[in-house]
């Protein structure tokens, strides 16, 4: 199931890590930053989905020892070498699939192969940068032709650095037919972004992965418009901030912009909790 964004969920498209760098979620020169205390966050809660919708713990030098996502439906042990994530470990009962990172000559993760149990290489991840901005990332599944992509997340920026649009394009495959959809986020203010890690997990189905050292958003969007997947929606968001200029809350309206339903407004909640 695929959705525009994180509190997209809320509302009918939904059901869904650049994250900061290995210390967590928003922290360092990752998916945020900026605030007087470290950001490590704890959960993610979103109204009306399972709950924590993602839950981050912690190894006492600050990276993340384990992240789950939708209330333990995905669970995951993160291993670490030479002090960059090498692997995240399913732990979740009956799933035991393992995802590899490959690293490039720069330090950044090239390739994120899913493993099953039986060490088949089933499906990967490809990122591609634009110096240290994350450019595209394709998805490729192992069909009866080979790998082949089933998906391609290409990303563009503001001047400020701050995400103006991810375009997703999902070509035709096994009698699907090709779909293009825009989401484009605008009016950003100054505060610590925590969240963005979730922007490439738009597949609740999917694997979670942690991207280290990409910052996808700087700080925090008032306004998102997805358009081109059959329904259109615009979001508008509101936020309240601790003293660290970290988000505790995230809510604000969904409006329906085409079909039936057209002009239907939905209310969004979010609610952040940190270490």
């Amino acid at each position: 199931m695929r959705t525009p964004t994180l509190l997209g969920l809320t509302i009918t498209v939904a059901a869904v890590l650049a994250c900061g760098d290995s210390q967590g979620p928003g922290g360092g020169s990752g998916n945020g930053g900026g605030g007087s205390a470290a950001v490590l966050l704890k959960d993610v809660e979103v109204a009306h989905l399972p709950s924590p919708y993602y839950h981050f713990e912690y190894e006492p030098d600050g990276r993340i020892g384990r992240v789950s996502f939708a209330s333990d439906f995905l669970i995951y042990d993160v291993l670490y070498q030479d002090g960059r994530i090498a692997e995240l470990r399913d732990n979740t009962a009956g799933n035991m699939d393992r995802l590899q990172y490959v690293y490039d000559g720069a330090g950044r993760v090239e390739t994120v192969n899913y493993v099953n149990p039986t060490g088949t290489v089933f499906a990967r991840v490809g990122l591609t940068y634009d110096g240290d901005k994350l450019s595209k990332l394709d998805r490729e599944r192992q069909l009866a032709a080979g790998f082949t992509i089933e998906k391609t997340l290409s990303f563009s920026y503001y001047a400020d650095g701050n995400l103006e649009e991810i375009v997703d394009h999902r070509p035709a495959i096994n009698g699907q037919e090709a779909t293009t959809t825009v989401d484009r986020f605008e009016q950003y203010d100054d505060n610590v972004n925590v969240d963005a890690f979730g922007l490439i997990h738009n597949d609740f189905f999917d694997h979670v992965v942690l991207l280290p050292n990409v910052q996808l958003q700087k700080g925090n969007p008032a306004r998102e418009t997805f358009t081109g997947g059959g329904t259109d929606y615009r979001f508008e968001y509101t936020y309240t901030y601790d003293e660290h200029k970290r988000p505790l809350t995230k809510g604000g309206t969904a409006t329906i912009l085409t079909g039936p339903d057209a002009g239907r407004t939905l209310p969004l909640s979010t609610v952040f909790s940190y270490y």
